[in-house]
């Protein structure tokens, strides 16, 4: 088989030119980026931020050129960086998420959960606009959560949406007939109601999921406990200083303050080095930037938010998800 060069070379020398496309939609490839440079000449103790931003999906997403994963793929493939860096002594979860998709969260919770116990460095999250719903559900994984001042928390519950156009479709004289095994097959179907039966089914589900959110942020350290974590659960949000006084963060800071908070529970007694990961590294990028996957970085989200879609079929879904009408 001729090498790839020679046979592109005889392709340009024939008047034929092949793109491989394959490889355009792979994307760039994930990269450290210094944002702070520390001490130390020959090793330095780094400090790796770790964003989960926008609404948390468990697609992937392809355009016409850029192919961007899906929520839970980036964030374990910073992770597993992060991981396989010995001079990465802590991580901060920098989070601004209204939440998303219940499976997506609990896998990037579990992600971390187990990150922690391989790596064995501390974890601490920063909750910069929002951490609700999801987002909250992802930063109980930390051994500690700071909220900014300004930031919204909370919002634990579950939402699980759908349409019924029935009454529409009537409207218009259009009739839909579904071909089924059993009569509660297509409960969710969006072109007809539901009995009081099928909707008794899938509050059971609902349930079940609103459960293990309530018992995370119960079981998360300094939390607010079984009982207390029941009566903040009925989906409203709180500001960060609220959020303090009611156990579910820790502290009122910033994004710096958790870096000192990870320096500390690492021991690191030098000046650490903070590094990010980014699909694309962006010239004068600090602890407030974004990570990018897409010539879309650089605005909120990049890299890691992909929107829910709303279309009839993907909105039936469950959601750990503050304001799902939001783009």
């Amino acid at each position: 088989m001729l090498p790839k060069s020679l046979l592109f070379s005889l392709l340009l020398l024939s008047g034929c030119v092949v793109i491989p496309i394959g490889d355009l939609l792979k994307g760039p490839a994930l990269e450290e980026q210094v944002l702070v440079e520390g001490d130390g000449f020959f090793s330095k103790d780094k400090i790796a931020i770790i964003e989960v931003d926008g609404v948390i999906t468990g697609g992937d997403f392809t355009g016409l050129i850029v192919s961007r994963e899906n929520t839970v793929a980036e964030v374990k493939a910073r992770l597993v960086k992060a991981s396989k860096d010995t001079q990465v002594r802590g991580v901060v979860l920098r989070i601004s998420s209204p939440g998303g998709e219940v499976t997506a969260c609990d896998t990037i919770h579990h992600e971390i959960v187990e990150f922690k116990k391989s790596a064995k460095v501390p974890v601490v999250a920063a909750i910069v606009d929002e951490g609700a719903s999801g987002g909250y559900y992802v930063a109980c994984a930390a051994d500690r959560i700071l909220a900014h001042p300004t930031s919204v928390v909370g919002s634990i519950g579950v939402l699980l949406q759908t349409f019924n156009l029935a009454g529409l479709l009537e409207k218009i004289g259009v009739e839909t007939e579904a071909i089924k095994s059993a009569d509660k097959k297509d409960l969710l179907s969006p072109f007809r109601g539901r009995s009081e039966e099928e909707i008794a089914v899938l509050n059971r589900v609902v349930q079940d999921l609103y459960r293990r959110f309530v018992e995370v942020v119960a079981a998360r350290p300094g939390g607010p406990g079984p009982q207390e974590a029941l009566k903040l659960a009925d989906g409203r949000i709180f500001s960060g200083k609220e959020a303090q006084n009611l156990k579910l963060v820790d502290q009122v800071g910033y994004v710096s303050d958790a870096i000192a908070e990870v320096k500390e529970r690492a021991g690191i007694d030098r000046k650490p080095t903070i590094v990010r990961y980014a699909r694309i590294a962006r010239s004068g990028a600090n602890i407030y930037t974004l990570s990018g996957t897409g010539p879309e970085a650089g605005g909120r989200g990049a890299g890691l938010q992909v929107s829910l879609r709303s279309d009839l079929f993907s909105a039936r879904r469950f959601l750990y998800l503050w304001e799902p009408s939001a783009p």
